[in-house]
């Protein structure tokens, strides 16, 4: 019974030290992000630079998203966490131009409302005893819908159509949408952990790959909700 419960012990504090490494690397891509982004908004050059690119960044950051998982596991964790760390970056330079359009003070408060979403939704992900796997099918499918719609919509934004309450609709359905992501990839986190967490090599890549959807969850949260709740630059 002992030797049993040891190695309970053993698995979650293996568990719990992988999610630290997780969080650490989202965490660290969020701050690289903010460090840019601000980098960008106080040098006029690069600023124009980055509000004449809108729809190029995003299909580029969409490109780079969905093949950052076969990039990584290619590479060693050291060049995997380097491939993450320029992705952090350039989504700072991406959205420094919406980020410039708000009050410093609605920036603040936007990030502390998607902070505690976040944790909260981590929280029940980490926590529940159930699977979301089912749940984050649907989820999965619905960001794909979300994406087709944003594209159309910036596609119509660029030949002048209004698309202001479109964009609010977007902005009120990501929000939740990302917030139960959060919820299901912490929690597949540890079913992950369960099947591939002794292979060494595995798992540090796993961590940078976990920590690149939370990383990409919070940030849409963070702007989706600066949208709905931010005051704009006088």
């Amino acid at each position: 019974m002992r030797t049993q419960m040891q190695t309970v012990t053993q698995a979650e504090s293996a568990l719990n030290s992988h999610l630290n490494q997780t969080f650490n690397y989202m965490a660290a891509g969020v701050g690289l992000s903010g460090v840019v982004a601000y980098f960008t908004i106080n040098t006029p050059a690069l600023l124009a630079i980055a509000a004449g690119g809108g729809f190029i960044w995003m299909i580029g950051l969409l490109i780079l998203a969905f093949t950052l998982q076969s990039i990584v596991f290619k590479l060693q964790p050291a060049a995997g966490l380097a491939v993450f760390a320029g992705y952090s970056a350039f989504m700072g330079f991406a959205f420094s131009p919406l980020v410039a359009q708000y009050t410093g003070s609605s920036v603040a408060s936007a990030f502390g409302v998607a902070a505690l979403m976040f944790a909260g939704t981590a929280a029940y992900g980490y926590f529940t005893k159930r699977s979301l796997a089912g749940i984050g099918t649907f989820l999965v499918m619905g960001l794909w819908g979300l994406l087709a719609v944003a594209l159309g919509t910036m596609v119509a934004g660029m030949f002048g159509v209004q698309v202001g309450m479109m964009q609010t609709v977007i902005n009120l359905i990501a929000v939740p949408l990302f917030a139960g992501l959060t919820a299901y990839e912490v929690n597949n986190i540890r079913e992950t952990f369960a099947q591939y967490g002794r292979d060494e090599l595995l798992r540090s890549r796993l961590a940078i790959l976990q920590a690149t959807s939370l990383y990409v969850s919070f940030i849409n949260m963070f702007l989706s909700l600066l949208q709905l709740l931010g005051n704009r630059q006088e």
